[in-house]
């Protein structure tokens, strides 16, 4: 075990640190195996792995500096004793209509720290100490035992509403109903879990009675999709995943996601509608939280894959069970009791955020 000073990092960019960790490896060997801890204020190489990780913490941000990095090394070790940092991966971040013109429009960055053994207490110290971290350097974080990995298979399912799309599509097909702002207050108190979500969305529904069903194609043919939707999903089908959508929403609007990007299931509420309009009620059971949830479960074990390797991401507090249930639950630029209560909460990214996360396990394998 070799001690280096601080230092030597600090005008290097980590992407880098790979050049100085060479430098001070006592063996000169390409095969050398090196180990990077932090450790009582200093870092340390080793050219035999020591186990340490019990924790992985997972950051992406479009760019990953020194500076920020030492700042938090300097704050975990007031709470971890010893913290492993792997390799750091520069990934491509695509834009929306990458389908069209094939162009990266941007790199990002993915770091993944391992940490040592944390108490319960510890982990409450550890994630308020990040989210700190996270709102002055606008980077995301996941703080998790293990990382669903993109070289095996895998799901993510997804909520619909205000996750793979921009929209709350109730509330606009409420405004063409002209009873847009009383259904709005409804979603939103939903939403942030202050109303039982099956009850509320009878009573939504129910003042949508005598709206015409041409209405839903209006909506359907604006849906503004969130931003890096594409890019996620040709992601995951070419690592030989799964994706799907459950959602508290429609059917109408799952279906046409599903058509329009290739989703591989949907599960959504269907709309009664007679002689051309909405009838005011839903067809059959909901898709409430409970739903949710086993959905993922069905899924997974219909694909026949191990706990890890699913993944789910939603915003309102209907999604919490699922994203609960998933290895790596996302709540994605979520209310704010809803980001307290899930595992990882995307506040600086949108779909490829999760893409970055999902990627960020590729850490691990690679060496100094």
């Amino acid at each position: 075990m070799t001690q280096l000073a601080n230092n030597l990092f600090e005008n290097t960019p980590p992407l880098e640190w790979h050049k100085i960790l060479k430098q001070q490896a006592t063996s000169q060997e390409q095969s050398t195996v090196i180990q990077l801890t932090y450790s009582h204020g200093q870092f340390n190489i080793s050219e035999q792995k020591l186990q340490v990780s019990h924790h992985y913490l997972s950051l992406i941000g479009a760019d990953i500096s020194t500076t920020m990095l030492l700042d938090l090394l300097c704050k975990l070790e007031n709470i971890v004793t010893t913290i492993e940092i792997f390799p750091i991966l520069s990934y491509p971040v695509m834009n929306s209509n990458h389908k069209t013109n094939g162009a990266h429009q941007k790199k990002a960055m993915a770091c993944v720290l391992g940490l040592s053994a944390i108490t319960g207490s510890e982990h409450q110290v550890l994630t308020s100490l990040l989210q700190s971290w996270r709102a002055e350097y606008q980077i995301d974080f996941a703080l998790v035992n293990q990382l669903p990995t993109l070289t095996e298979p895998g799901i993510v399912l997804m909520d619909m509403d205000s996750t793979t799309i921009q929209i709350e599509c109730i509330d606009e097909i409420a405004k063409l109903a002209g009873v847009g702002k009383q259904v709005a207050a409804v979603t939103a108190k939903a939403m942030n879990g202050e109303l039982d979500f099956s009850q509320s969305l009878h009573s939504r529904v129910a003042t949508l009675e005598g709206c015409p069903e041409s209405v839903l194609a209006t909506v359907a043919d604006n849906m503004p999709l969130m931003p890096g939707l594409e890019f996620l999903i040709d992601t995951l089908h070419k690592a030989n995943w799964k994706v799907a959508i459950a959602s508290g929403g429609f059917t109408f609007f799952a279906e046409r996601l599903k058509a329009d990007l290739g989703f591989d299931a949907v599960y959504a509420n269907q709309l009664e509608i007679a002689d051309g309009t909405l009838t005011g009620h839903v067809i059959g059971d909901i898709v409430d939280a409970q739903a949710k949830s086993d959905i993922l479960l069905r899924l997974a074990k219909l694909e026949q894959l191990p706990a890890n390797q699913m993944v789910a991401i939603g915003d309102g507090a209907n999604d919490l069970l699922m994203l609960n249930t998933a290895a790596l639950g996302v709540a994605i630029h979520a209310k704010p009791t809803v980001q307290q209560q899930a595992q990882v909460a995307l506040n600086h990214h949108d779909l490829d955020g999760l893409v970055g996360l999902l990627r960020s396990s590729a850490c691990l394998s690679l060496t100094w």
